[in-house]
């Protein structure tokens, strides 16, 4: 009897060690999720440096998931420092200006009672719905630090939004709803949602990438 207690005790004592250690490993990975959604803002607050600092952010989660490396920091500062600014700011920046122009267009023909405003309305509401998507695959591709030239990498990236537009579009469409909703309500939550934002696009886009290839003659 005695020993089977002690066994009991032993496998109590495995499991409290194994169940803290679960919630040390959650602690970190929040932590790592906040700081790094703190150097995000960060690099952000110049506006122009939006793409350099989302893509940063991309390499930094694809390199802590991947290898599970967990100096997020470094890594972010890292992928600032090694990739080119110029060309990072043209391969991400540019589909960024093209969403946004999108949401203004959008907007604009809301307002319009005509036909021709409804049409345009739906048009761009196509057009916005295929960029949203692309925008995902872009900031996974470019993370990934292909040399192919902007003009592949964007057509490749219209390619995969186009052929995934059913499965990983509405996906990219609620999380960016979602995460806009969040903020807009509560604007404390933007220490936080911005990252999770970006992680959320990064696995959905992956999604539609390994489905592409499944698919691939």
């Amino acid at each position: 009897m005695s020993g089977g207690t002690l066994d009991r005790a032993g496998e109590d004592r495995r499991d409290a060690a194994l169940f803290r250690g679960r919630i040390a490993a959650l602690l970190g990975s929040a932590f790592n999720f906040l700081i790094l959604n703190l150097v995000l803002l960060v690099a952000s607050l110049p506006v122009v440096t939006v793409p350099i600092a989302v893509n940063a952010a991309t390499v930094a989660l694809e390199r802590w998931r991947s290898e599970g490396n967990e100096a997020v920091i470094r890594e972010f500062l890292t992928a600032l420092r090694a990739r080119s600014p110029l060309r990072t700011t043209l391969l991400v920046g540019v589909p960024l200006a093209v969403t946004a122009v999108g949401v203004e267009e959008v907007h604009y023909f809301l307002r319009g009672g005509d036909v021709v405003a409804r049409v345009c309305f739906g048009l761009g509401l196509a057009g916005l719905f295929v960029a949203l998507t692309a925008l995902g695959y872009v900031f996974v591709l470019v993370a990934r630090g292909p040399s192919v030239p902007a003009t592949e990498l964007w057509s490749l990236c219209i390619q995969l939004a186009v052929r995934n537009l059913l499965v990983t579009g509405p996906l990219f469409l609620v999380e960016i709803a979602g995460a806009t909703v969040l903020v807009l309500a509560d604007p404390p939550l933007i220490l936080g949602v911005p990252i999770v934002l970006v992680y959320l696009v990064k696995l959905t886009a992956e999604f539609g990438l390994r489905r592409a290839e499944r698919r691939a003659p």
